[in-house]
């Protein structure tokens, strides 16, 4: 019989427990919202929430969104595996993706504000034949990401704690389908800044006990001596063996099926755009940059702490198998990090780990539920069953696609369970079968010559073709096609690459034959909002001119930091480490320690305090409300508008007359809407 670390009572607690809190509470906000700020459920506010989220919550949003289980367990995984390389990689090609996203990002701010999905950019340009093409693709990322959430929630709960899996894939998602269907996207954000100030401040715990006070490492010098001792009796994939060196050639391999696989997970994923249509314009790209870089400390902070820990402490009696080390099933089902917080703190530790694989697999699966919805609803709804569609029929739509997906992922999950496909598996595959996306994405928001025919072909041969030379290519690397050889390194690399590079080539080639000649400037001129939306609302659809000079600033800037952050993370610092064999010092492994603490506390600070303060007017004006004291609340487009604290009636005295009442709230429009 299998002895789990935990107990299923813990899991189950965990699962629903927690489950059923965080429903409340997001339950409760969604209330609070609209008996004090007057903000009731309207079809954009639940799919858009208003346009108007301010960078302190879109910067939460994106960490929260791709910190999926799979960015925890595997990227301490990989620092068991590989050691500091692997956690690293990691770090530095998921942030990229999420950071070159940003200038699509800004692309539909600046020409498609009004969008409520992206797949509608595709009606608009391409027709029925292009928008479907496109929206399988969507769909497609949708149910894959999912997918991915629930296979590492599920097998995270049902390792670490004996919770029957079948029950983990329809329980975890459970409570973020409740409180989806009464918040829309807005409780998407407020959940997601409350799960990733979590996630933060149990790493922060770890690495400050880990290097700073545990009685079994304390130091990063203790732990470069341990990780160099236990590589003597097990060295690494390295070509010296070393823990503590970027020499690995299967780990560069890796890393760029990472990357490919991000082509989709991220360009292809509905929930990312959905994060830009409800930014404000000014505070876009800073959440989308300063988003980015906050998470990439996640995935390397993490793995150097408690990968690098369930490592060095093989042979100490606290490690949980000790005196053997993890077997590779145990590595792969991403236990690392488990056993690694239980060896320091005990069960408590693995414990917060379950903790931790929680709050991610429910954080992110709530963008996944409101942006399928959304797909769902305006792109398959609205667009070919009823035109004509109400708000009210909007939103009615979308609470009956939340709860379907909800139940269609949680079966699907427990089929690719049952199947035994793992998370390694599907990331190296993805960026096979939907990679082509990206050229697709691109293509649409910046290629005014893409014809219809490239969007009907142009990913779909990329497809075809990416398949076809990675099931080549593992015929000729391992002479026979089997689940195990197909996620191996070589031919996933050769298919994600022929499947994400050709679709452009293959986009562009179509094109030239009779070229399309769209005016991206009249684009958002096609979209149109639902017959409940408010003035300000539909004021936010609208490009506005005060905004096209600091998009296009963005654009530069954004461009910039690209150049800049690639060079020094993807190419400059790795491969100089990869090539020179470098195998690090004390001093130099020291160095790589304290930055990433300081790198993890910053991005912390940022997470949990900057949303604070920007809604700082907000809370305040709530908090005299729930006190019962007076005061009044002014917000507005245009002009500024009073809501009485005695009878909510509306006046419009100006913003010079409410500034002079002190014990006034004064809130414009950019401040009321979180």
């Amino acid at each position: 019989m299998t002895e789990f670390i935990l107990t299923q009572g813990f899991g189950y607690g965990i699962a629903l427990g927690l489950g059923a809190a965080f429903a409340l509470l997001m339950m409760a906000t969604t209330y609070t919202a609209k008996k004090f700020l007057g903000q009731k459920q309207d079809s954009e506010r639940f799919t858009t929430a208003s346009r108007s989220v301010k960078q302190g919550l879109i910067s939460s949003c994106v960490v929260s969104s791709w910190t999926w289980p799979g960015t925890l367990l595997t990227s301490s995984q990989w620092a068991y595996q590989y050691g500091v390389v692997g956690s690293y990689w990691y770090a530095a090609m998921g942030s990229f993706q999420v950071l070159l996203f940003t200038l699509v990002a800004i692309e539909i701010k600046k020409r498609c504000p009004g969008i409520h999905t992206i797949a509608e950019v595709a009606r608009v340009r391409f027709g029925r034949g292009g928008h479907l093409v496109y929206l399988s693709y969507c769909l497609g990322t949708n149910v894959i990401v999912s997918c991915m959430l629930l296979l590492g929630g599920s097998q995270g709960f049902s390792f670490s704690t004996g919770m029957h899996i079948v029950a983990a894939c329809f329980l975890l998602p459970m409570g973020v389908c409740v409180y989806t269907l009464f918040g829309g996207l807005q409780a998407t954000f407020l959940s997601d800044w409350t799960h990733t100030v979590i996630i933060y401040v149990i790493i922060l715990v770890c690495l400050t006990t880990v290097y700073g006070t545990s009685d079994l490492i304390g130091s990063p010098g203790k732990m470069y001596d341990l990780l160099t001792e236990i590589a003597k009796e097990s060295p690494s994939s390295a070509a010296n063996g070393s823990y503590l060196t970027f020499d690995n050639r299967a780990m560069i391999f890796t890393a760029w099926n990472l990357l490919m696989g991000g082509a989709s997970t991220v360009f292809g994923d509905p929930s990312y755009s959905q994060k830009a249509i409800a930014a404000s314009a000014k505070d876009v790209m800073f959440g989308y940059i300063t988003g980015g870089l906050c998470w990439q400390i996640i995935p390397w902070g993490l793995g150097t702490c408690t990968g690098l820990a369930a490592l060095a402490l093989t042979n100490n009696p606290a490690s949980y198998t000790y005196p053997n080390a993890l077997t590779v099933e145990e590595a792969e089902k991403g236990l690392p990090l488990v056993y690694g917080m239980a060896a320091i703190f005990g069960k408590s530790g693995a414990a917060a780990a379950v903790v931790m694989i929680f709050m991610s697999v429910t954080s992110a699966m709530s963008a996944e539920l409101i942006s399928c919805s959304s797909i769902l609803t305006y792109d398959f709804y609205r667009s070919y069953v009823n035109p004509k569609a109400s708000g009210k029929q909007l939103v009615t739509a979308s609470h009956i696609f939340v709860i379907a997906f909800s139940i269609f992922m949680g079966g699907l999950a427990v089929v690719f369970n049952y199947i035994g496909v793992t998370i390694g598996w599907i990331l190296n595959f993805i960026g096979i079968a939907l990679g082509p996306v990206l050229g697709a994405l691109l293509g649409m928001l910046f290629y005014p010559k893409m014809t219809k025919h490239a969007m009907w072909f142009g990913p779909t041969m990329a497809t075809l073709t990416g398949v076809a030379c990675w099931l080549g290519s593992c015929h000729h690397f391992y002479g026979e096609l089997n689940k195990d050889n197909l996620a191996g390194n070589y031919p996933s690399a050769i298919g994600n690459f022929v499947s994400v590079f050709t679709s452009p080539l293959y986009i562009f080639l179509i094109s030239l034959i009779k070229p399309q000649s769209f005016d991206l400037s009249t684009l958002n001129d096609q979209f149109e909002a639902g017959d409940d939306a408010e003035e300000t609302e539909l004021e936010r659809m609208k490009v506005q001119e005060t905004d096209l000079d600091q998009l296009n600033k963005s654009l530069i800037q954004t461009r910039i930091f690209l150049i800049i952050h690639a060079s020094i993370f993807v190419f400059i610092l790795p491969l100089s480490l990869y090539g020179s064999g470098y195998i690090f010092s004390k001093r130099f492994f020291t160095a790589w320690v304290v930055i990433t603490i300081i790198w993890e506390y910053l991005a912390a600070m940022w997470i949990i305090i900057w949303p604070l303060y920007e809604s700082r007017v907000t809370l305040r004006y709530v908090i005299m409300k729930l006190l019962g004291k007076e005061g009044h609340l002014y917000y507005g487009a245009g002009e500024v508008k009073e809501i009485s604290t005695s009878d909510q009636s509306f006046a419009t005295p100006s913003v010079a007359e409410a500034k002079n009442e002190h014990h006034v709230n004064v809130i414009t429009d950019s401040d009321h809407d979180m």
